[in-house]
């Protein structure tokens, strides 16, 4: 009985020295191993990312969320681009976010704007408004080019008139370079993290043409470039940002186009330049209300003769 003690507490003292060799090693090495004294910190997508109750709430009236026409499994988790308001019936986007991989145009009925939430969870009664889109709008370049990456989506009714909703204005002249403009949206927070909850803004430098350029392998005159690359912060749009807009005094001047400087210091985002598109935006919505306004009329028409139809048969 004693020996079979014996043995047991020997063996009991053995494993405890083992166990207490493994631990003194492990601390030993992480001690003298220089990757472990540096900071455990995740690369976020926006480092200093804004939700002031004030600001972010006033820009994102010109914000909406862009999703599938149906939740997977709760309000909101469809979420997959931004876009900007720019009438109550057109909404500005990228026209990626109108497309798959292989540039096959979504049919317009599985798309779902949502406008008036600043938290893309939660729908606010009496504020909270799904649209589904009737029409998609995308220049011809961007299949044939892969440039003019923007779209316009044609809304199956109009916004209402509604004070968390907002129309942003379209540029008068081209965007002032190296001041900083306003990126909002519920991308995700860093690369490869979750989507942001409540929308979030960020303060980024627009940077000149000759310095994207040179920075940039494929940049063209309808594209700009922006990123704080003076700090080594990671500030950039990543997934779910794409289509949102960069906005000055409740101006759109970009859209976001190529995420290329999501999770990285020392690249910019490309955008958008919203003012080298206007006349395609001026031209396609008003060739969209005049057709809308023939149609009106020819409806107009045939009610009329249907009636005089009637009246004379009485």
């Amino acid at each position: 009985m004693e020996i079979r003690n014996l043995s047991s507490f020997m063996l009991f003292l053995l494993l405890f020295l083992l166990l207490a060799f493994i631990c003194f090693t492990s601390s030993s090495n992480a001690a003298h191993n220089p990757l472990s004294e540096l900071p455990r910190r995740r690369i976020k997508r926006i480092s200093t990312p804004f939700f002031q109750a004030t600001k972010t709430l006033e820009l994102a009236k010109y914000v909406v969320s862009l999703r599938s026409r149906t939740p997977r499994k709760y309000f909101g988790d469809n979420h997959y681009c931004g876009g900007v308001i720019l009438s109550r019936t057109f909404i500005m986007t990228a026209a990626h976010c109108t497309m798959d991989s292989r540039k096959i145009q979504h049919r317009p009925r599985v798309l779902l704007v949502v406008a008036g939430t600043p938290n893309r969870l939660k729908f606010y009664r009496g504020r909270t408004v799904n649209v589904p889109v009737k029409d998609i709008y995308v220049p011809k370049n961007f299949t044939m080019f892969n440039t003019n990456n923007i779209a316009l989506l044609r809304l199956a009714m109009e916004l209402p008139d509604n004070p968390y909703i907002a129309i942003a204005s379209l540029p008068t002249h081209e965007p002032v370079y190296n001041i900083n403009y306003t990126l909002l949206g519920w991308g995700r927070v860093y690369k490869g993290g979750p989507l942001a909850s409540s929308i979030l803004h960020v303060e980024i430098k627009l940077l000149d043409y000759q310095t994207c350029d040179d920075m940039l392998h494929t940049f063209k005159p309808e594209m700009m470039c922006a990123g704080n690359l003076e700090n080594d912060l990671d500030e950039n749009p990543c997934a779910g940002d794409t289509g949102s807009p960069l906005l000055l005094n409740g101006t759109v001047y970009g859209i976001v186009s190529y995420r290329i400087g999501c999770g990285s210091r020392s690249l910019p985002s490309v955008y958008t330049n919203v003012f080298a598109h206007l006349k395609w935006i001026d031209d396609t919505m008003k060739s969209v209300s005049t057709r809308l306004s023939s149609s009106f009329n020819i409806l107009a028409a045939n009610f009329a003769l249907l009636m005089s139809a009637t009246r004379i048969n009485e």
